[in-house]
This record gives structure tokens, sequence and C-alpha cells, in this order.
């Protein structure tokens, strides 16, 4: 009888977090109750928002990134996937104007008719907290990046998990280009004294 023993080597290194300093003790717990349908996973990664109105827990960012020009007053925009907007929310075009989402697909998005000049594809979008004919401010301010991937529905069942646990950094360095959602000028504003993005 013989003993083998096999020993591997390697660096386990995660391309989002390139330092984290500090995080949230005892971690935060997610809303799930603005995800489409067909989200499964938010990714490690995402934008976090302290919920005003329920302490400890935190609502997910929402962004998006056009993919062609936004001809004026049209209501359709071509975006990027992947999304978490929903029907109902209010998409916004920082300096334009915010209108309430009609329709959604992985691609796009069809807004309520709103008056507005052309927008250059590769102009990041966010959201806001209603439908406006000139800017408005978002809805959710950035204050924390989840630290790991979370489920929200379990093994591919539709109804939502409950609230989810799960770590969220508050300070560290970051590589934009890994994060799952765009980041905003905004969002770089909000966390600009504690998160780096390189």
């Amino acid at each position: 009888m013989s003993l083998q023993i096999k020993k591997e080597t390697g660096v386990i290194y995660d391309p989002v977090f390139l330092k984290i300093l500090e995080d949230i003790p005892g971690g935060v717990t997610i809303k799930t109750n603005r995800f489409p349908t067909t989200t499964k996973e938010i990714k490690k990664g995402t934008l976090l928002n302290a919920d005003a109105s329920s302490a400890g827990l935190y609502n997910i960012l929402k962004t998006a990134r056009l993919t062609a020009e936004y001809a004026s007053n049209v209501s359709a925009m071509a975006i990027e996937a992947p999304h978490l907007f929903l029907v109902g929310e209010y998409i916004h075009i920082y300096g334009v104007t915010a209108g309430t989402i009609t329709r959604v697909a992985a691609t796009g998005i069809v807004c309520a008719a709103i008056a507005h000049a052309a927008v250059p594809s590769g102009t990041k979008l966010d959201e806001a907290g209603a439908a406006a004919t000139t800017d408005y401010a978002i809805l959710y301010a950035a204050g924390a990046i989840l630290r790991n991937n979370i489920e929200v529905r379990k093994g591919g069942v539709e109804t939502l998990l409950d609230n989810i646990f799960a770590g969220a950094v508050v300070r560290g360095t970051v590589d934009e280009s890994e994060l799952p959602y765009f980041v905003t000028d905004a969002d770089k504003t909000a966390l600009t004294d504690r998160i780096r993005f390189t």
C-alpha cells in the first residue's frame, strides 16, 4: 500500500476587487423586489445604496449604456445587456431628462414619449425617482459595492427569494472594466473618497 500526495499550486485572484480595505461588519441585506423575472443572480461589483426607510436593507443601483444614438424625440433606445430595469421605472439621461419605461428587452428599452435632443451612443444611463422633461436627480446614490455573487432565485424557480444577506465593500480599489454594470460619473462622485476605480 502506498500513500500518494498530490500538491497543486495557484493564485486565487478576484478581478473585480483589486484591494479591499474595509467592508460593512456583519454584511448587509439586499432588497429583492426590484429584479427582472429572468434574473437568477446578481454579480459582485454591483453598486448598492442604504435604504432610507428600512435600516439595514440595501437597494441595487440600476445603470445601462446606449449602444446606438438615441435619436431626437423617439421613444425606443438601444442599450447594452445586461441591465436590471423594469417596466414602470424611470430611466435617466444625465443632464437631459428621465422617462417612464413602458417596455423592456435584453438590449432595448421603450419609454413614454419624452422630448429630448439626440443622445450619443456610449452615454451612460441610470435610474430616476420620477419622469421629468428636464434633468432629474438620480433615485439612489452609491454607498457600497456588493462583495460576492448572490442568488436571487433558487435552482431556476421563478419565485424570488426573501431578502438576501451579502457582503458589501465600502473602501478599496476596483477594476472598473470588470464590474457587471456601468458606473456613472455620479456614482464615482458618491464613492470617490472611499473607492478607487482603475
